[in-house]
Parts: C-alpha cells; sequence; structure tokens
C-alpha cells in the first residue's frame, strides 16, 4: 500500500484536481474470448488512453504473449503490464497496488486502466480489493474507481460446460492444492457478480440456442446487461466508463 500512499501525497502536494481512475475488469473462463476482445477494444478506443493490466496464472502468461505479439496494433502510449506470479483474486493483491499507482502516477495521464484477470478468478474478490484499506486508511479507491465487471463467456460451449461435472483440477486449471470448485461452479462464481455479460461466439449458435443461453444467463444474474458478440467485437461505450459497478449494492450480496 506504500505505493499507493505516495501517490496520493504527490497529488496532493501538486494541489492536482485527481479524479481516481475508472476500472474495468474482464473476466471470463479460459478460451472464451477475453484477449480477443480487449484487442479490439484497444483497437478501437476513439481517442481514450487506456492502460491495461493482463494477469494470468500461468506460469508463462499466454494471454500477455498473445496481446505483446501484436504489439504493432496497439498504440505506443499504451502500457502494457503483465502480472505472472498469480491469480488476480488471491495472490496478487499487493502487486495490483504497485500497478495501478505506478499507472495513476504517470505524468502525462490516463482516461482508463483494464484489467484482465485470469481465465480461473472470480470478480467479487477483485471488487472487494477495492474496499480494504490498511492501518493508516489508505485504500486503493484513493487513486482508482471500479468502473464495471465484465464476464465473457463462450455461447457456443457454455451450456455444455455447464452441465459437467468435472473439477477444475482434473483440467489442471486449479489455483491451488486447497481448490476444490468445479467448472460448472466456477462459471457461475463469475456470472452472479458481473454487471455486463458478453456472449461471445454467438455466429456459432442457431436462434433457439440463443435463447437457452440468455435465459440460463438471466436465471443466473437477472441484473447484468447481456451483450451478444462475435469474435469479441463489442463497442467499447459498452464496458468503459459504464458506471454499472455500485458498492453499496455489491456489498449487500450474500458471499461479499
Amino acid at each position: 500500500m506504500e505505493s499507493v500512499k505516495e501517490v496520493v501525497q504527490l497529488k496532493k502536494a501538486a494541489s492536482e484536481d485527481f479524479n481516481p481512475l475508472p476500472v474495468t475488469v474482464l473476466s471470463g473462463f479460459l478460451g472464451a474470448g477475453k484477449t480477443t476482445m480487449l484487442k479490439h477494444i484497444l483497437e478501437n478506443r476513439e481517442g481514450l488512453r487506456v492502460a491495461v493490466i493482463v494477469n494470468d496464472m500461468a506460469e508463462v502468461n499466454v494471454d500477455a504473449n498473445l496481446i505483446e505479439e501484436q504489439g504493432s496494433l496497439v498504440q505506443a502510449e499504451e502500457k502494457m503490464v503483465a502480472l505472472q506470479n498469480g491469480c488476480i483474486c488471491c495472490t496478487l493483491r499487493e502487486d495490483l497496488f504497485a500497478e495501478l499507482a505506478k499507472l495513476a502516477s504517470k505524468p502525462d495521464g490516463l482516461d482508463y486502466i483494464l484489467i484482465e484477470s485470469s481465465g480461473v478468478s472470480e470478480p467479487m474478490p477483485v471488487a472487494e480489493t477495492f474496499t480494504f484499506k490498511d492501518s493508516s486508511g489508505v485504500s486503493l479507491s484513493d487513486i482508482a474507481r471500479l468502473d464495471s465487471l465484465v464476464t465473457v463467456v463462450d455461447g457456443a460451449h457454455f451450456l455444455d460446460e455447464l452441465l459437467t461435472a468435472e473439477d477444475l483440477r482434473k483440467r489442471g486449471w486449479e489455483v491451488g492444492k486447497e481448490d476444490e470448485r468445479t467448472v460448472a461452479q466456477l462459471f457461475v462464481e463469475q456470472l452472479e457478480f458481473a454487471n455486463v455479460i458478453v456472449m461471445n461466439k454467438m455466429d456459432l449458435m442457431d436462434e433457439d440456442s440463443r435463447g437457452r443461453l440468455e435465459a440460463v444467463l438471466r436465471r443466473i444474474n437477472p441484473d447484468a446487461q447481456l451483450i451478444d458478440a462475435t469474435y469479441g467485437k463489442v463497442e467499447p461505450s459498452r464496458i468503459l466508463g459504464t458506471k454499472l459497478f455500485e458498492m453499496s449494492k455489491a456489498e449487500k450480496h450474500p458471499e461479499w
């Protein structure tokens, strides 16, 4: 938290009118299309100065590498930060503090921050990170404001995966030795707390399948905005600057 505290002090010393940077967190199962959508957003930013924090639980950060390989698609002012040592919702809290503090202190300023969480992380612990305060009362919310939680689903395969009883360990996707979640449990955890659900790969589905998918998603999360997408193509305005996340509402969730 020292990094956050330093940024807050610097801003106060400079008498700057500093507004916390809005943050959108992208979640979604492995293969759902988060990285494809992220690249589309960056290519269609409409002049916004966007920084990206990429996180993956794998020892080799595949998602970050994919983005970096396409570096020519990203404007020079983009900041790509790969967090490689764990899941964003558990071991990387302090790293997240440090990276967001660095971005908030950029002299040329930023308009927005996108965080791509790992395929096995859940949105709710990320949201809780923004409420944590240290002994001196410094909080991540002093420099960054959670704007929305977005979950991407693979529409073509979601219903089949939801019905499987297979656990994450069998696929080698567990976070640690104590992670006993099933694939279906992870799906529900990623969806029930989202503000926006992007139904990706909808070109692979017929009308009946689309209707069933939407009905199931509505049952899991009746309040989320549902967006149809193909190849991760979503208008940036649908997920950036929406102000859909409400802390007062989130704190009433039974698992908060």
